[in-house]
């Protein structure tokens, strides 16, 4: 009785086989914004991209950063021609109805002007490996290979690291 309850917990936990490895090409999507727009992987053609899956709860964690690379965005202290910050939605990580997270969404989308992808089903967390109830975030290099990927609150020592990878990305 004991190992058919192991069992069964082992199958609904989501694994980590599917996660993505830092050197690993990652897989495409397909999501939409919240007006209903497309896009895949390949709909973005800057040299580097990073992503931040997060949800109600977790979009927070990593805010600062978010501010202080929109700076060096914006102000063009690293290329901006050659990468963009994309945020993906994490429906999974709430109860809150869908409707009020397009909302939450559109708004976001207009004060910061970035693109937000929803991912409804949680689908691309499973195959990409991001953690729910975390700020995830991954950089990608030209080829499209992970370079960076992180869960949770980043450290100012992490951030540095991180911004320094981005530096290196964009000059190759």
């Amino acid at each position: 009785m004991l190992r058919l309850l192991i069992v069964a917990v082992f199958l609904t936990v989501s694994t980590p086989a599917l996660a993505v490895k830092v050197g690993q090409k990652v897989p495409t999507f397909s999501l939409k914004d919240s007006k209903g727009k497309g896009y895949t992987l390949y709909s973005f053609k800057k040299k580097v991209l990073f992503f931040w899956y997060e949800g109600k709860n977790s979009k927070e964690q990593n805010r600062w950063l978010k501010n202080k690379l929109k700076k060096l965005y914006d102000t063009n202290k690293i290329n901006s021609k050659m990468w963009e910050s994309i945020g993906i939605a994490n429906f999974q990580e709430t109860a809150v109805p869908n409707f009020v997270i397009n909302m939450v969404i559109k708004s976001e989308m207009k004060k910061t002007n970035a693109t937000i992808l929803c991912d409804r089903t949680g689908k691309m967390m499973k195959q990409w490996g991001f953690r729910n109830g975390r700020s995830n975030i991954y950089l990608l290099d030209k080829s499209r290979r992970l370079r960076w990927k992180t869960s949770g609150p980043l450290s100012r020592k992490q951030s540095k690291r991180l911004i320094r990878l981005l530096r290196r990305l964009v000059k190759q």
